[in-house]
């Protein structure tokens, strides 16, 4: 099989995994460059923007004619220490080739713990997403968005609401907002804070202490609300979503099964040799 890759189009901490997923590829297969006329093609993310903004062009070609797209980008669970490798896309739109019984071998390797649920909470956080990821097709501007969120929220709880932008895709920054509309629901916006020395970890979890649920479309913000005990309404393409609660109806699922499936989508860069021969059979 020849697949083709982009290394022109990778973001800088790439570095961390893509030599090893290269190897392996290598070793079973012909890997070529910017060839757009490969079996398969490899590329980082589905977010079209800075460094990967010409994997569109890569993503739409192959896709038109039904060749498949591997997927390589940071995990949720550990960031920029355990890393997802798909067929067709990112989360739940993905496949993962996700073994049909799993147990909690991987969740003890990685050492991710539920925490117990929450029943109450301070606010309702609504987290923002990157508006020119593949994840955001066929999705309003993100003015419009947070405005249907909120008013669908007001339908039901007079909580103080919290919107938290992406930290790449800011309001005002990246997008024009109606602040008068905000002002009169009453919400507060919550600006992300990066951890220090980490590369793109930010301060969610602690906004999530004193969170009573959360609401986002598909980033990893359901995945870190769900494992942290707070219940999450997100949409189908999340990989929290047989998690998810529609509110007001707010549900606290067993969460065992869920986790020890989503400990099988993100892999450690040793392992992602590992990965790529359980992908290759689905190719």
């Amino acid at each position: 099989m020849k697949i083709a890759h982009f290394p022109n189009n990778l973001p800088n901490n790439a570095v961390e995994v893509y030599p090893q997923l290269v190897d392996a590829i290598q070793a079973t297969d012909s890997l070529v460059e910017n060839d757009l006329d490969a079996d398969a093609a490899l590329i980082w993310s589905v977010l079209w923007y800075g460094k990967m903004s010409a994997n569109k062009r890569v993503w739409d070609h192959y896709r038109a004619q039904n060749k498949p797209v591997i997927v390589i980008e940071v995990g949720g669970l550990i960031r920029n220490t355990t890393w997802k490798l798909g067929i067709n896309g990112i989360n739940r739109d993905a496949d993962f080739a996700i073994p049909d019984i799993v147990g909690n071998e991987r969740a003890k390797k990685l050492g991710i713990e539920l925490k117990p649920w929450k029943r109450e909470g301070e606010y309702i956080l609504i987290c923002g997403q990157h508006g020119h990821s593949e994840q955001w097709r066929n999705m309003p501007d993100m003015d419009t968005y947070y405005k249907d969120m909120i008013k669908s929220i007001r339908d039901h709880s007079l909580h103080p609401i919290v919107v938290r932008s992406h930290p790449r895709f800011r309001e005002g920054l990246h997008w024009q907002h109606d602040e008068n509309f905000y002002k009169r629901m009453d919400v507060t916006w919550n600006i992300p804070k990066h951890i220090q020395q980490t590369y793109d970890s930010f301060d969610l979890e602690h906004m999530l202490k004193h969170t009573y649920y959360t609401v986002s479309h598909s980033s990893n913000a359901g995945l870190t609300s769900i494992i942290n005990g707070v219940p999450a309404n997100v949409s189908a393409s999340s990989l929290a979503y047989d998690m998810r609660s529609k509110p007001p109806l707010i549900h606290y699922p067993e969460r065992e099964e869920w986790l020890n499936r989503l400990c099988y989508v993100e892999y450690f860069a040793d392992e992602i040799s590992d990965q790529w021969q359980r992908l290759r059979a689905k190719l």
